[in-house]
């Protein structure tokens, strides 16, 4: 396997008596350690539907906290990262080898026994939600997209094509009508959707992850979602 993911898990424990919330490293083949913060169920046995979360620019993986505690009591599995240049993972803030790490990660996170690779998908906020709809393009094992105010083009990382090639896999996508340029990526974005898709707007909710904190209906929404589609 060309990607390492480092667990700091005691020898002695099985895999139903892993920690609820746990640090994980994962070191890409260039050598970028990357940060990262898993939620795991514990009311229900191994393995679990995955959820890969991606964070807005200048932002961090502890912004998912309260979301991924959510989704790990309703049954998912969720792993929240630092990208590259954020957070605890160093690097500088490139997006085409960003865009490299999240491959490298998605397919380490896939391998991971408490994982089903089958049942698992993507959330992005902002910036992550744009590297969320590559990240889908470029893997046929991500069941699912939601995406938290995605942009056309976020720092000339383009979206409509990639997400056209994302094919037929369902996609939720999210704004807030005061967010102007996200508001309307994303209604332009739904045109590009070539499967299931479902835009939720809003009003005065913010942009990206404070979304989540500014209105507490949506978490449930996005659980709804999805729930059945990673069935």
């Amino acid at each position: 396997m060309a990607f390492l993911a480092i667990l700091l898990i005691p020898a002695c424990q099985s895999e139903t008596q892993l920690p609820a919330e746990e640090r994980l490293s994962f070191t890409t083949d260039s050598g970028l350690e990357i940060a990262g913060t898993i939620y795991r169920p514990t009311d229900r046995e191994p393995p679990w539907p995955g959820v890969l979360l991606l964070h807005m620019i200048y932002g961090q993986r502890q912004d998912w906290d309260a979301f991924g505690k959510t989704l790990a009591q309703n049954g998912l599995a969720a792993l929240a990262i630092d990208l590259r240049g954020h957070g605890e993972t160093g690097g500088e803030m490139e997006w085409e080898l960003t865009r490299l790490d999240l491959d490298q990660v998605w397919e380490a996170f896939g391998e991971l026994p408490e994982i089903d690779p089958n049942r698992s998908a993507v959330i992005g906020a902002s910036m992550g939600a744009n590297m969320a709809v590559l990240l889908g393009a470029d893997q046929p094992g991500v069941r699912a997209l939601v995406l938290l105010s995605p942009g056309v083009n976020y720092y000339q990382v383009l979206t409509p094509k990639p997400l056209a090639e994302y094919g037929e896999r369902p996609v939720l996508i999210i704004a807030s009508q005061e967010d102007a340029y996200a508001a309307s990526s994303a209604e332009e974005l739904l045109k590009y959707a070539r499967g299931e898709a479902q835009l939720e707007m809003f009003t005065e909710i913010g942009h990206g992850t404070q979304m989540l904190a500014n209105q507490p209906n949506l978490t449930t929404l996005i659980l709804e979602w999805l729930q059945p589609v990673l069935q």
